[in-house]
């Protein structure tokens, strides 16, 4: 495997992260949208959190990223 920079080794995570932030600088929450597809500020902030705490635990004990694990999956289906 060739040695790559956190960030494109956890780009999936990152993204779900830049993903959420985007939409809180964007307003999407329910207390401003009334859409409950929005959620709540306290949810969001409670994704946002738990997405990166996931991503430092995965970075501080190597563990497999999203995309590595999507790739095992697709190699051992296929095997």
């Amino acid at each position: 495997m060739k040695n790559r920079s956190i960030k494109e080794r956890y780009s999936n995570e990152i993204t779900k992260i830049e993903n959420k932030l985007n939409e809180l600088i964007n307003g999407r929450i329910y207390e401003l949208t009334k859409a409950q597809m929005d959620g709540y500020l306290s949810t969001n902030v409670s994704d946002l959190r738990e997405n990166i705490y996931d991503l430092l635990d995965k970075i501080e004990n190597n563990k497999k990223s999203i995309n590595e694990q999507i790739g095992e999956a697709i190699i051992d289906k296929n095997n």
